[in-house]
């Protein structure tokens, strides 16, 4: 049998509609201006690995510079409880010189020794004609002081009220 040739027509390659002003290529597909400044550039992988590694160590340094500031206020913090331990112990021995010091027969002693001080021979007394204040008597800087307040203004509406008859 003999065959025949087939011969396909030849396809129509489809064009997209021209509108005025609008390129209907997407974005990616369209050519790029050719003008003064524009420009279009892919950021090599280069300046993509820099800049993740300038970010790495950027985070690092803040790490870094975090932790040797809390260790910094750690070494205040114990140093300041050092003080405060010292400064308690003091107070407990300031505390125990007085309980010594309010003994009776201590001070008596150190009165008679180191002053030299004597009993006394005769007891003295005083009498007072005045009666004791009712009030004990302060100073001005120890007495709180009550502002006086002044009253307040009269406002222009009242004014105006109380000059008609029948209304003040």
């Amino acid at each position: 049998m003999a065959s025949i040739p087939h011969t396909t027509p030849p396809r129509a390659i489809p064009t997209l509609p021209r509108t005025s002003g609008q390129n209907p290529l997407p974005s990616a597909a369209r050519p790029m201006p050719e003008g003064r400044g524009v420009t279009r550039r892919r950021i090599s992988r280069f300046t993509v690995a820099s800049f993740a590694l300038l970010l790495v160590g950027v985070v690092g340094l803040v790490q870094v510079l975090q932790t040797t500031q809390v260790a910094a206020t750690g070494y205040d913090v114990r140093a300041l409880e050092r003080e405060q331990q010292n400064l308690d112990a003091d107070i407990r021995l300031l505390e125990a010189q007085i309980a010594t010091s309010s003994n009776l027969d201590r001070i008596q002693k150190d009165a008679t020794t180191r002053l030299g001080m004597v009993r006394p021979q005769q007891k003295v007394r005083v009498a007072e004609d005045q009666p004791a204040p009712t009030v004990i008597p302060l100073p001005r800087r120890y007495v709180p002081t009550q502002e006086r307040l002044q009253p307040p203004a009269i406002a222009w509406w009242e004014r105006v009220l109380g000059t008609i008859p029948g209304l003040h």
